[in-house]
């Protein structure tokens, strides 16, 4: 039986009062660059044409708009906070991307161990701050508050747990920072707008990394000596502005065979979409949008991999998987740096804490979604004979 829509779930005629409201419960009204309105009235266009919300789905759309909205406004206001963060450089981040499912987060995870890095917790996510230290996060009601939003999550979409390793004090990926400008993959991928999708493919992304940029400012003001460490598969789309914003970033690329990683992702996103869409959700439109968006993010970061070769190395996710320690060593290797021994150590006890779960390397075939392996194989085609998978 396909979930109702709710006759009651019109997001334009509220776009004004949505905003009002976030002022209300953050008592903060500066909401940054006016720009961000385009993305944001897009969005709330598209979800009304598109009319695929359930009613529960409806009401867990406004939670997401209204989190994002008082995001814009904590964000703005740290900054005015500490105005000395803005003139805090970014050095030389470390940015792991790849096709989705290629094991970004896990390395992410493994990285992140080592303590010259710092990357941003989860639950500085919803309100990002200066971070405050270790000790004082269980008290802080900002952290019991992103725990509490990000077990109901997990609830309702469990796969979040299963495959993005989402808890509340880990680092989390770039992605959500972008969330705020409304100019982001994260809202095609999770909700079916089409009108939406096709005006952020054609978009100058340039000034959501500066809002990122800024973020991270923020989020780091009192660890300034600490080298940035971020992940965000999507960075493959905007690989331009990333590297316009972050000139000097390291790119760690993680490629897997798109037969498989395709078919990965539409099985979580499926999960996300259920939330707001119920069986409304589509899996063929899904894994068909999906798969164009990433043979077009992956066309354009091969394009810039050849003129900038230098701020590159490849990670296959099949050598990843049988050797996640002599990846690390590789790509310590490739940017110059040394792994202490201590660090080592501490890598290979969160990989015996966290083994890779047993069975082969595909779990979900694109047939599952309406699609097929020949249909994926001829998208990619030129990709996956660059990378030698067929």
């Amino acid at each position: 039986m396909i979930a109702r829509t709710a006759k009651s779930c019109s997001f334009v005629g509220r776009a004004e009062t949505l905003l009002a409201q976030a002022t209300a419960q953050t008592g903060l009204s500066d909401f940054g660059d006016p720009n961000f309105r385009d993305g944001y009235d897009r969005f709330l266009a598209s979800l009304d044409a598109a009319s695929r919300l359930t009613e529960d789905g409806c009401t867990a759309t406004e939670a997401q708009i209204g989190l994002l909205l008082r995001c814009r406004l904590s964000t703005v206001a740290g900054w005015k906070a500490r105005p000395d963060c803005l003139q805090r450089p970014v050095v030389a981040p470390l940015i792991i991307t790849g096709i989705v499912r290629s094991g970004t987060t896990a390395l992410h995870r493994l990285l992140s161990i080592d303590p010259r890095f710092q990357g941003f917790e989860h639950w500085l996510v919803r309100a990002p701050k200066p971070r405050p230290p270790l000790a004082d996060w269980p008290d802080d009601p900002a952290y019991r508050a992103a725990g509490v939003a990000l077990d109901q999550m997990i609830a309702a979409a469990p796969e979040m747990l299963n495959d993005h390793m989402m808890t509340v004090d880990a680092v989390e990926e770039s992605i959500f920072l972008l969330a705020p400008s409304f100019a982001n993959n994260m809202f095609p991928s999770q909700w079916t707008i089409p009108d939406y999708d096709a005006w952020y493919r054609g978009i100058d992304e340039r000034p959501c990394y500066r809002w990122l940029a800024d973020t991270l400012r923020l989020i780091g003001v009192d660890t300034p000596d600490r080298r940035w460490l971020l992940k965000n598969p999507t960075d493959l789309h905007a690989i331009d502005a990333v590297l316009e914003i972050f000139p000097d970033a390291k790119i760690i690329l993680t490629h897997r065979d798109p037969v498989q990683a395709i078919p990965s992702i539409a099985n979580l996103l499926l999960s996300v979409r259920g939330m707001f869409e119920g069986d409304r959700a589509d899996p063929r439109q899904l894994i068909d949008r999906e798969a164009d968006f990433w043979a077009e993010a992956l066309r354009r970061t091969e394009a810039a991999k050849v003129r900038r070769p230098e701020s590159f190395i490849d990670i296959e996710f099949g050598d990843f998987v049988r050797d996640q320690m002599g990846a690390v060593d590789a790509i310590y290797r490739h940017f110059g740096m040394v792994l202490a021994s201590d660090v080592e150590v501490e890598m290979r006890s969160w990989l015996a804490a966290h083994p890779r779960r047993p069975g082969v390397l595909q779990r979900h075939l694109p047939e599952e979604f309406g699609s097929s392996a020949v249909a994926l194989a001829e998208r990619f085609a030129d990709y996956r004979k660059m990378r030698n998978y067929v």
